[in-house]
């Protein structure tokens, strides 16, 4: 055997096998705890990783696999010795072994030994020739010790293009002749949890994801930006051995909205655009960039050009930003160039098409080379009329004219106000390869896809869908163009921030409704007419922000480092990356065991027991009754800042006075847990609003009909921060339901106003992980429950952070480091009796948990996984093109 699969293939860093070879005379106790290792190395599990790599070691003498194991685990841990004597046991076993080699490289490299990298480096590369690893380090040696120079570049004859446009569809160039091709895509986010946006997975994290991809049947990966060469290589990799199956790219070219909106500011334009030229180069191999700060870098040398579908270039814009600039060119309605040219538009379309023109003029020139382009869109920018979408002036306006005082605007986006149009762009003879409509569409935003009458009564094959209306109206609208959702999806978060009526919301399903609702959206979009859709996304990405939550996870820096269950943009994950559970365990029975291992916060003498433990996501508790009656209802209260502070008596004044005040309670009743909060500190207040105004207009609403949240309301309501947030004594026992407005207000252009929708986001789901919360084994008189640190008002667990204070100078809310957290707990049993955790006179428990600067947590695949595997396999035509030629 020449080469272990395990470390290449899947883990120099943070992956894991994707196959296992059997080394002769071992047992297979041996692979099954080498397997094992690498599950927990690529959790991060540093410590269980090695004992299994040392069991597989036992078990076997001279196991090179054990050994690379064992020598990542070293690498990991920075203890370079330990590394360098197991791979060097490796290579005393079987001295060619890539994996052991590549570990040594890295060695060399960390020390600074660039002559040890080329050698290292050099003999992967002789034993693996495609080995991304290998070339990317070469590439980074400086000249002097680099690898050779990339062969000259040979040009075409003539311009070639691998995909093109054609009618509403792409065709790509097969052996066979142009064949048309759908396109069944994931967008690829790379940041792991901890990580940053701009610290990107190692070769072989890509290398494992992307051979994931395609064993999903997907056929398209989508980037938005540069990534590091070895994702290039993983890329050559994976489709060099997959002629029949490749999976293609769609390119991204990022930016940032211009300062002042001003789409023409020398220093911003020449930065895109050269992000462009830079991104060409590097698809054909050939670019070598230097380190520059929130970007990848290095020397790229693996030419994917001929699986680069398409380029997408830019963000979703801002309405504000492209109503702006519009303003500052009100004359703009032309242009023709080389390749493009567009008629009647405003001054962003006219700048879209430029910029398009820039990329493909690079391109060809440079390498006699196109491929199909599109900016990205959203529907917030969509060419299309939206009645009952009012601008912010709009709406005031109305409010006005009902005798309303309006104190302030809405905040909103302008989703209506503005677009950009695709359709008017138009290929010259020199640019064959075409243009097309890119749009990130969900099917829960912006309002309109929610009010808008025609969308309602839209019904695609499956049954109701206003989802399917907007697409259909947005595929005609493009006619004769292809038009491809870029992102599309649902996330598995606990909170919700908008609510859909066919139950699609952005939050709030189920791993299982998630992958269902994936499913039907991605028919869907197949049904409407588009030309393929690319689901978002592939990992679930911790650093994201949602604007119902953001507000409260201090600092924002930070964020990366837990993963708030109420927020829904970090949950979209078609691969789940969540903590290491605080218990392990698959059903309660089994965490039964490990929760004995935790000291209690309280033991009774007949058995009774209070339990805390934290992870990256929740605080958990258990609760043990021992001999006591079954109970009618339980409580925990929680002295999140001052025991001084808060309310000293449970939600409704039932039961004894308590030892300290509480800001936050619990309370099940066997039927339903919720967590409420003392009003100084609910993050929210609901106000009614527009209640007796003279000439109002009929109410109406849109119901939501299927996956309703807990508390559902419709109303004439809007919400405002709770701030300051001052912990304050008292013992009046009313406390809060954790409400928020998920759909604000709205009205229309034709004065009908749309009640707000919300619903209690305290109200937690019963079951087991990962959808559940709270779960009861009432024959052994357990009860569990996993907390969302949101709901607690931690703003920051990875530092015990709290929400706490006045508003800063920066518009921030003031948060508190706290050393623990005081728990109490009651009991009620069915004869109305109390019992209480402390005792009578007793101190208070507090609970306090370990901090970390690198959250430990594992992979795993949601169901959404196979089911969108199935819905590819079922899309007809399946359009994989195969063995295409250049």
């Amino acid at each position: 055997m020449r080469r272990f699969a395990w470390v290449a293939a899947c883990g120099a860093l943070a992956g894991t096998p994707a196959r296992l070879w059997p080394q002769a005379g071992c047992p297979d106790a041996a692979q099954a705890d080498l397997a094992a290792g690498w599950d927990q190395y690529r959790a991060d599990a540093m410590a269980a990783a090695r004992t299994h790599f040392q069991r597989a070691a036992a078990r076997c003498q001279n196991h090179v696999g054990a050994a690379v194991g064992l020598g990542y685990v070293a690498l990991r841990l920075n203890d370079r010795a330990e590394a360098t004597r197991w791979f060097r046991a490796a290579l005393a076993t079987d001295s060619s072994t890539v994996d052991a080699l590549v570990g040594l490289g890295l060695l060399a490299w960390r020390a600074q030994d660039l002559t040890a990298v080329r050698e290292m480096f050099l003999r992967v590369q002789a034993l693996d020739p495609a080995n991304a690893e290998a070339r990317d380090y070469l590439g980074r040696l400086p000249a002097a010790a680099g690898p050779a120079p990339r062969p000259p570049l040979v040009l075409p004859d003539s311009t070639e293009y691998p995909a093109r446009t054609h009618g509403n569809h792409f065709d790509v160039r097969t052996a066979q002749g142009w064949q048309p091709f759908y396109l069944k895509g994931i967008n690829l986010g790379a940041a792991l949890p901890g990580r940053f946006p701009s610290e990107f997975p190692d070769s072989a994290t890509y290398s494992l994801w992307i051979g994931e991809m395609g064993e999903m049947d997907a056929n398209v990966v989508r980037v938005y930006t540069t990534h590091p060469p070895h994702f290039y290589g993983a890329i050559e990799a994976y489709n060099t051995s997959h002629p029949d199956r490749p999976l293609w790219l769609v390119h991204g070219v990022w930016t940032e909205l211009p300062p002042r909106d001003d789409y023409d500011e020398p220093v911003w334009k020449a930065d895109f655009f050269g992000e462009m030229r830079r991104v060409v180069d590097l698809l054909h191999g050939r670019a070598d960039l230097p380190p520059r700060p929130g970007h990848a870098s290095g020397r790229y040398t693996a030419d994917v050009s001929r699986w680069t579908l398409a380029y997408i270039i830019g963000r979703e814009w801002e309405p504000a930003s492209i109503i702006a600039f519009n303003r500052q060119h009100p004359d703009t309605a032309s242009w023709t160039g080389r390749f493009l040219s567009i008629a009647s538009g405003t001054a962003a379309d006219v700048w879209m098409t430029r910029a398009l023109e820039q990329l493909i003029a690079y391109e060809t020139d440079t390498y006699r080379a196109q491929r199909p382009v599109a900016y990205t869109n959203w529907p917030t920018l969509d060419p299309l009329h939206h009645p009952t979408e009012t601008t912010a002036d709009e709406e005031v306006a109305i409010r006005r004219s009902r005798g309303e005082y309006v104190a302030r605007a809405p905040r909103e986006y302008d989703n209506d106000a503005a677009g950009l149009d695709a359709s008017l762009l138009v290929p010259t003879a020199a640019f064959p390869a075409g243009v097309f409509a890119a749009y990130h569409a969900y099917p829960y935003y912006p309002d309109f896809m929610v009010l808008d009458s025609g969308y309602a009564a839209a019904r695609s094959p499956e049954g109701p869908s206003n989802y399917y209306g907007y697409l259909q109206a947005l595929t005609a609208h493009h006619a004769g163009m292809p038009v491809v959702i870029a992102e599309y999806g649902v996330p598995a978060s606990a909170g919700i921030a908008h609510l859909q009526p066919q139950g699609w919301h952005h939050g709030g399903h189920t791993e299982a409704s998630m992958a269902a609702v994936n499913a039907r959206l991605t028919r869907e979009i197949a049904a409407a007419g588009a030309a393929g859709g690319i689901v978002f996304a592939w990992i679930d990405e911790w650093f994201k922000r949602n604007w119902l939550v953001m507000d409260f996870e201090l600092p924002a820096e930070r964020n990366r480092l837990w993963l708030n269950r109420l927020d829904p943009e970090q949950l979209y994950g078609i691969m789940a990356l969540e903590p290491e559970p605080a218990v392990t365990g698959v059903t309660v029975t089994e965490r039964r065991a490990a929760w004995r291992d935790i000291a209690p916060l309280y033991a009774s003498a007949d058995g009774a027991r209070v339990r805390a433990a934290a992870d990256a996501a929740y605080l958990w508790l258990a609760f043990e009754r021992g001999a006591a009656p079954p109970a009618a209802a339980l409580y925990a209260g929680f002295d999140i800042i001052e025991p001084r502070a808060g309310d000293f008596r449970w939600p409704g004044q039932m039961g004894p006075r308590l030892p300290v005040g509480i800001e936050l309670a619990l309370v099940w009743t066997g039927e339903e847990a919720r967590v409420l909060a003392d009003p100084a500190s609910n993050p929210f207040r609901i106000e009614p609003v527009r209640q007796d105004l003279p000439g109002g207009t009929r109410l109406r609403t849109r119901p939501v009909t299927d996956n309703v949240p807990p508390g559902l309301w419709y109303g004439r309501f809007e919400q405002r921060y709770g701030s300051p947030y001052l912990t304050e004594p008292n013992d009046d026992g009313w406390f809060d339901s954790l409400r928020v407005v998920t759909n604000r207000p709205r009205f229309g252009r034709d004065h009908t106003e749309y009640a707000a929708v919300g619903y209690d986001r305290g109200v937690l789901r019963p079951g087991p992980p990962p959808d559940g919360n709270w779960e009861v084994l009432p024959e052994q008189g357990i009860f569990e429950v996993r907390i969302p640190w949101a709901l607690l008002n931690v703003t920051d667990p990875s530092e015990r952070r709290v929400l706490q204070g006045a508003i800063a100078a920066d518009g921030t809310f003031g948060t508190q480091a706290v050393d623990a957290i005081g728990i109490v707990v009651a009991v009620r049993d069915q004869a109305g009796n109390w019992r209480t955790w402390p005792d009578p006179g007793s101190a208070v428990e507090r609970f306090s948990w370990r901090g970390w600067e690198v959250p430990r947590w594992r992979a795993r695949r949601r169901p959404v996984f196979a089911v969108l595997r199935s819905t590819f396999r079922e899309l007809a035509p399946p359009w994989h093109a195969t063995e295409h030629a250049r």
